[in-house]
């Protein structure tokens, strides 16, 4: 299983993460909680985030 990292942007107060493609739990914004990431068995589903940058 390989998977790469990605940059982020929360859609609702623009705080920027890093987060790996194939996460398997919720990811939420580390400043205002939004949901970011659900689990969908291979890559996470970005759900209230926009990629800015893949990084290998």
């Amino acid at each position: 299983m390989s998977g790469e990292f990605i940059k982020v942007s929360c859609k609702d107060c623009g705080n920027e993460s890093v987060l790996f493609s194939r996460a398997t739990t919720v990811i939420s914004c580390g400043v205002c909680g939004a949901t970011l990431t659900n689990p969908s068995g291979g890559k996470a589903t970005l759900v209230g985030c926009t990629v800015l940058e893949t990084m290998e």
